[in-house]
């Protein structure tokens, strides 16, 4: 399983500093002197030339800009049909599920305790929700199902309809999400 959003982003800044030689602050300068930038991409460029890599240098660049990773609220991404449908499946996991953490992101919202384990879209085409895995369990075999398009990195796991399917979705996630630490 992946590292969520946030994770991945404190990694990055733990070893910038012995990964580049400056710490963040000190990238953050040189920015301000090689600047103005009149977009993100041209920073990110200029941060890239200076031999640092490219998920290195989005985060320096995002940090340097004050921008965050979110993408909103819960509804913003999923509707309001679709952010009821996500809390009621919160609600469910979270007294089984210590440490339980939403992300929002711009075209998804994420669950996770410390790695991100599953994700939700709008459902394309129908009402409800598309629950996808980030990394599935050993020996947990997905059902057949169309793809979440966008990244390859979300398998689709089950299409959360209405609120009437939230217990074989807690079920499904539990089997197929095995690096999750699950109570009672």
């Amino acid at each position: 399983m992946a590292l969520d959003p946030e994770a991945m982003e404190e990694a990055v800044l733990r070893g910038l500093e012995a990964k580049t030689g400056r710490g963040l602050e000190l990238w953050k300068a040189a920015l301000d002197g090689a600047g103005p930038f009149a977009k993100p991409a041209l920073a990110l460029a200029w941060l890239k030339a200076q031999g640092m890599g490219h998920v290195t240098a989005q985060v320096v660049e995002r940090r340097w800009r004050g921008a965050s990773l979110g993408g909103g609220a819960v509804a913003d991404v999923l509707g309001a049909e679709g952010a009821a449908l996500f809390m009621a499946l919160v609600a469910r996991l979270d007294p089984v599920v210590p440490g339980l953490r939403v992300g929002v992101r711009k075209g998804y919202v994420t669950l996770g305790v410390g790695v991100q384990f599953a994700v939700a879209m709008r459902a394309r085409g129908g009402p409800g929700l598309w629950l996808g895995l980030v990394g599935q369990a050993e020996g947990a075999a997905l059902p057949p199902a169309p793809p979440m398009g966008g990244s390859a990195r979300f398998e689709l796991l089950f299409v959360l309809a209405d609120a009437g399917g939230i217990e074989e979705a807690v079920a499904h996630l539990r089997a197929a999400a095995g690096g999750v630490r699950w109570t009672g």
